[in-house]
């Protein structure tokens, strides 16, 4: 007597989608890793540099609750950022206590530089399935993750912008 076995009605895949998920993101944030080299903090710095770009008038307090990024980590963060000529820091005319952060021009030509960096690992690694199949892939992974036909502006608006930013980067609260 022979057994069959039922097949499913859906496809194998073989490797799970988280699986395949995490692999594809820690390549990611190795080659982001390697292209920010050099900036102070990393892929912090540049969140919260795209951050201040993004934004006029951002203190300090709303920046860390923003990104929900620790005062203190911030702080130091900004310090070597503004060390290196990135960011200024000027205090609030209307509350003294208050420290408002800006791009320089230098921070604003590092960023500019930066992200193009991160725009090229992200063409490569969609590069990989070429071009009709990368926007497919592309559209398709915005459909899944909910973000079809929202702009970058509203994602890092919303309530879990700062989480997803972070998990990109590969920032946990603790590092």
């Amino acid at each position: 007597m022979s057994k069959s076995r039922t097949k499913s009605s859906e496809p194998s895949f073989g490797v799970g989608l988280g699986w395949a998920l995490a692999a594809l993101l820690k390549d990611y944030q190795s080659q982001l890793e390697a292209a920010l080299e050099g900036l102070p903090g990393g892929a912090r710095a540049f969140l919260v540099m795209s951050h201040v770009e993004q934004k006029t008038c951002q203190s300090q307090i709303s920046i860390a609750e923003h990104l929900d990024l620790d005062k203190t980590t911030l702080t130091y963060l900004l310090d070597a950022l503004e060390k290196e000529g990135l960011v200024r820091r000027t205090t609030d005319p209307n509350d003294r206590r208050s420290r408002h952060i800006t791009l320089t021009t230098e921070g604003a030509s590092a960023l500019a530089r930066l992200a193009k960096a991160v725009g090229e690992i992200e063409h490569n690694i969609l590069g990989r399935l070429g071009g009709e199949d990368a926007t497919q892939f592309h559209q398709s992974l915005m459909k899944i993750a909910g973000l079809e036909g929202k702009t970058m502006g509203e994602v890092i608006e919303s309530d879990e912008g700062a989480h997803i930013c972070q998990s990109t980067m590969g920032i946990t609260a603790d590092s």
